[in-house]
């Protein structure tokens, strides 16, 4: 086998969603046999190992062996095409792999994030850059980037620092300035091609007693950090993004779970869009058990930035945050 081959069918199985249970896990693990046996040709005793790999990092609980081996043998009578993945240049060539009309939406998106740029460690000089930029305290700058959800890449030429976690990432440039979509459009922030998630920060939810604050929008998981460190609350709290004001825990059956009879704090933005979330978010939340309650921001401020901006002025608060 193809030394080259199993590298960039390992680094493309990376990118696929994880198989949750309670999430369509077996379809998840379908589709990442179906990547192997069927996208790269893979004869079942090759792709055994790639995808024994990917169970240990990527399912929740792992799978069994047995249970892997009868989805790669799933894979081998489904009705897609074998090698869809595969270059019609030699291997060696650096060119990006070639889509399918018939790849899943999945797929789709795991492609895309094959494309993405290696996310690198900041420099001294950029985590202080990213301190200035958005008025936070240098700590909660380094520990998001110590966590690795913070990291810097080049984005359409410019140096931009990337928010993320798992199957997303967010670019915001350094200087400050918005990226030009292709329609002339100007956004601060740009999600990368195939990015989902409709929540970030899963890794830092910790046990059931730890109380969760969730906040909007994936810079706002930076905010609601350096908050933290700033009240320093004696009691266990955690931080919680939703990417966007359209995100649903609906997308996210796993996480609901873990939240299950948890103590949930919603701190909306104040627009809309961020009060209309807040009001599905109570919805879902209280379904799955949780205790939830809102706390708003002054009404001068439209989410956390201007209280972070003036920190000092606005200590009841943030403190009023995490009581």
């Amino acid at each position: 086998m193809n030394k080259f081959m199993l590298e960039r069918a390992g680094n493309y199985l990376e990118k696929l969603p994880p198989s949750l249970q309670g999430s369509k896990g077996s379809d998840s693990l379908f589709d990442a046999a179906c990547t192997l046996i069927k996208g790269f040709a893979f004869s079942q005793e090759d792709a055994l190992p790639l995808l024994f790999q990917w169970n240990q990092t990527h399912c929740v609980p792992p799978w069994s062996e047995s249970e892997l081996r009868q989805k790669l043998r799933s894979a081998a009578n489904s009705t897609r095409p074998t090698g869809y993945l595969l270059q019609s240049q030699p291997i060696q060539s650096p060119r990006p792999m070639v889509a399918a009309n018939f790849e899943n939406d999945s797929e789709r998106k795991a492609r895309l994030r094959h494309g993405w740029p290696a996310f690198l460690t900041l420099q001294n000089s950029a985590v202080e850059a990213v301190a200035r930029l958005r008025n936070l305290p240098a700590d909660s700058v380094w520990l998001a980037h110590r966590s690795g959800v913070l990291r810097g890449a080049k984005i359409d030429g410019h140096s931009c620092f990337i928010i993320h976690e798992g199957t997303f990432a967010q670019a915001r440039r350094f200087d400050g300035l918005p990226f030009t979509l292709a329609d002339g459009k100007q956004v601060k922030a740009k999600n990368l091609p195939g990015s989902e998630g409709a929540f970030i920060g899963q890794k830092w939810l910790g046990g059931p007693s730890v109380k969760v604050l969730l906040v909007e929008g994936a810079i706002a998981l930076l905010e609601a950090l350096a908050a933290y460190l700033i009240v320093l609350p004696p009691h266990g709290w955690t931080i919680l993004a939703a990417t966007s004001a359209s995100s649903r825990f609906s997308r996210a059956p796993g996480l609901v779970k873990q939240l299950n009879n948890r103590s949930v704090r919603i701190v909306p933005d104040c627009d809309k869009a961020g009060l209309d979330a807040a009001a599905s978010w109570i919805t879902d939340l209280e379904s799955a058990g949780c205790k939830v309650d809102i706390r708003a921001l002054p009404s001068s401020c439209k989410d956390l930035g201007p209280l972070l901006a003036d920190a000092s002025s606005h200590a009841a608060t943030l403190n009023a945050l995490f009581e």
